[in-house]
């Protein structure tokens, strides 16, 4: 009975937690922008240096984002990304910034501060839409302290001095980096992706599939995993897809994904499980790749660069309650073939893509091979 009692109480303080928060979110950032008395004109001949923020973020944001920080860097400005560490390891060499700034939620704001005592930052970009964090996002923009800051959909929030205005739901995400050039007035060229694979990790990927190539079998990645369950495809689905792949003597498939994910699958005839541990490895195995399997994740946006015939699988995911994770964060380009699970669940998390029958994918799947 008190066990009972115990987990009623629980669960009136998470849903009090859950309709309390927006109110607590909009309390800090009525504060924080209560700081900043005027918007700032923009002047695009004053500005030189750029910090687009992407904290919370991942991989495969960071690869779209790429376009946005070429072009900006083609057009004379120094560019820099506010990320944490997780991602940091991407503007190394892969991705190509004149500096970065780390961000660690767990640590005081300072931190930030810093890192900028012998950098001044002209304009701070942020691509995202009021969220869950919105407040780290302003508390960034006070620290960084730019003379301009570019935000969407921000006009109730004086820490934004310009405001774009922007509800297509539909529209791929790389929309938002053409919208803000066109405002910095710089002519947007077409959307492409600008990564460099580290040599060492391209030798390493060449000299793994060596033999592979010298054969003229056709390579096929397979990458089963998203960053959660729903995005991924179960044990079953992936074992009976690699029976399907291993009746092709033409093709060898091997298995991406993050090492301790993808540990646990059996190779097969024709089937290699990815033994290089590294991501830009993996990247460079897309590169020599023929077809690419993938759920929606980074590699869709990897595959993209290098226009690989692709069949890619999304589970109608709906973000923030308004876009829609298909278009949004879709492959983009015309050699990609999209499928859809078909629970229309409308939720943040999307369809579990395990209960998609997979009979369908390997239909599809059949027709790409024989192209080959």
């Amino acid at each position: 009975m008190i066990n009972k009692v115990l987990e009623c109480i629980k669960y009136l303080n998470r849903q009090r937690n859950l309709k309390i928060k927006p109110f607590k979110l909009a309390i800090k950032l009525a504060l924080l922008n209560r700081k900043k008395k005027v918007r700032s004109e923009f002047f695009l001949e004053k500005y030189r240096s750029v910090a687009i923020l992407m904290n919370d973020q991942g991989i495969g944001d960071a690869i779209v984002t790429s376009y946005l920080i070429n072009t900006l860097r083609e057009n004379g400005f120094q560019v820099y990304v506010v990320v944490e560490k997780r991602i940091a390891f991407l503007f190394d060499k892969f991705i190509s910034v004149d500096g970065v700034l780390f961000y660690d939620r767990n640590k005081n704001i300072k931190q930030i501060k810093e890192q900028l005592q012998s950098i001044r930052i002209d304009v701070a970009i942020d691509l995202v839409d009021k969220g869950q964090n919105s407040v780290r996002r302003a508390q960034i923009i006070q620290a960084i302290n730019p003379l301009h800051t570019i935000g969407f959909n921000q006009d109730k929030y004086k820490l934004y001095d310009t405001s774009i205005y922007y509800h297509e739901y539909k529209s791929h995400i790389s929309k938002r980096s053409q919208k803000i050039l066109e405002f910095m007035r710089i002519q947007p060229t077409p959307i492409r992706y600008f990564v460099n694979i580290p040599t060492e990790a391209e030798l390493s990927a060449k000299d793994f599939i060596s033999s592979l190539l010298a054969s003229n079998k056709n390579i096929i990645i397979f990458n089963p995993y998203g960053s959660n369950e729903a995005r991924s495809f179960s044990n079953s689905q992936i074992d009976t897809t690699l029976s399907f792949l291993s009746q092709y003597d033409n093709c060898i498939t091997i298995v991406v994904g993050e090492p301790n994910k993808i540990s646990h699958i059996k190779a097969k005839k024709n089937i290699i499980i990815n033994p290089l541990p590294t991501f830009f490895e993996s990247v460079a195995l897309v590169k020599f790749s023929n077809l690419v399997i993938s759920v929606d994740t980074s590699i869709v946006h990897i595959a993209s660069i290098y226009n690989k015939k692709m069949l890619c699988v999304y589970n109608n995911r709906i973000i923030d309650n308004k876009f829609i994770n298909n278009y949004v964060w879709g492959p983009n380009y015309a050699n990609a073939i999209q499928m859809f699970t078909n629970d229309h669940l409308g939720t943040g998390l999307g369809d579990p893509i395990a209960n998609l029958d997979i009979g369908i994918v390997l239909e599809q799947l059949k027709l790409e091979i024989e192209k080959l």
